[in-house]
C-alpha cells in the first residue's frame, strides 16, 4: 500500500509538471497596471497623450529617454475611445471596454509588482490591429515595412528601459511587407465596429529565466513600441513554471512528506 501511494504521488507530480499531460502546466497571470487602457476615462470621442493619462495609467511614455518623458501632442503613444475609432480614419474598435492605445512611433513601458524567478517562463501579450489606411513605408526592399508594426519587450525593471538592454524583444506586423510576418491584420476599409472587434489578434513574447540569472528577484518590465498606424488593447503578463522545476518542487514535497510519516 505504501509503495502504491508513493507511485501515485510521483505520477501526480509528473502530471502536474506537464510530463505526461503538458497542457496541465498552468500559466499564472501576473499584475499589470491599466492592461486595457481604461484607467484614464476619456470624454466621448476623445483621445489623450501621456502628459494627460499619466500617472493615472501605469504606462510610462518614452521611458528610454529618446523623447520627452510622458510627452504631449505627437510626443507619445495615445489612448482613444470607441467613438473616435469610427472617425474619418478607422482605428481598431476597442476589443473590450471603450478605450484602446494608438501608436505614435514611441515606446510605452511599465514595471510589474511581480519579480523574475528562476525556472519560469514569462510571457507578455497584447492584442494588435492596424488602422484601415495603414501603408507600407518606403520601397518595401530596404524600408521599415508596415506603419502598423509593433515591437514587444521584456526587461529587468530595476534598470532604465532600453531596447539594447532588454532581455528579449521582437517585431510583429501584418503580412505583405518585406518581412511578411502575418502576426495581425489592418482594419478592413468600410468595416463596422463589430467587424473590427473580431479582427484583433494576440501577439506575445516570452523569456525563460535560467538558474543564477542576473534578473532573478528584479521587477518584471514590459514595454512596446507602436508605429503611427497601430492599435493595441488588452495587455497581459503570465508566468509558467518549467516542467523540470515543477518536478523538483513536487518530488521535494513528496520526500518531506515521507520523512514526516517515518518520524511519526
Amino acid at each position: 500500500m505504501k509503495v502504491m501511494n508513493w507511485k501515485r504521488a510521483v505520477a501526480a507530480t509528473l502530471v502536474a509538471a506537464g510530463c505526461w499531460a503538458p497542457s496541465f502546466v498552468q500559466a499564472a497571470n501576473l499584475p499589470l497596471s491599466d492592461p486595457s487602457f481604461e484607467a484614464y476615462a476619456l470624454s466621448s470621442g476623445g483621445y489623450a497623450y501621456a502628459n494627460v493619462y499619466r500617472p493615472t495609467s501605469g504606462w510610462v511614455g518614452n521611458p528610454d529617454g529618446t523623447g520627452p518623458l510622458d510627452g504631449g501632442f505627437n510626443a507619445s503613444n495615445w489612448i482613444y475611445d470607441s467613438v473616435y475609432a469610427e472617425g474619418s480614419t478607422l482605428r481598431g474598435a476597442p476589443r473590450t471596454g471603450t478605450q484602446a492605445m494608438h501608436g505614435r512611433g514611441q515606446y510605452s513601458a511599465q514595471e510589474s509588482s511581480a519579480v523574475f524567478e528562476a525556472g519560469k517562463t514569462y510571457t507578455f501579450s497584447i492584442f494588435a490591429q492596424g488602422d484601415h489606411n495603414s501603408a507600407i513605408i518606403g520601397d518595401n526592399i530596404t524600408g521599415p515595412g508596415w506603419d502598423s508594426r509593433v515591437w514587444l519587450y521584456l526587461y529587468d525593471g530595476s534598470k532604465p528601459f532600453s531596447e539594447a538592454g532588454s532581455l528579449t524583444y521582437g517585431r510583429y506586423s501584418p503580412a505583405g511587407d518585406r518581412f511578411n510576418q502575418n502576426n495581425f491584420v489592418n482594419r478592413t476599409p468600410g468595416s463596422t465596429a463589430a467587424q473590427s472587434r473580431a479582427l484583433w489578434q494576440q501577439i506575445s513574447i516570452s523569456w525563460t529565466v535560467q538558474p543564477g540569472a542576473a534578473e532573478i528577484g528584479k521587477p518584471i518590465g514590459v514595454a512596446f513600441w507602436s508605429a503611427s498606424d497601430n492599435c493595441l488593447d488588452d495587455a497581459s503578463l503570465s508566468a509558467t513554471p518549467e516542467p523540470s522545476s515543477a518536478i523538483l518542487a513536487g518530488l521535494a514535497g513528496i520526500s518531506l512528506l515521507s520523512t514526516r510519516r517515518k518520524r511519526s
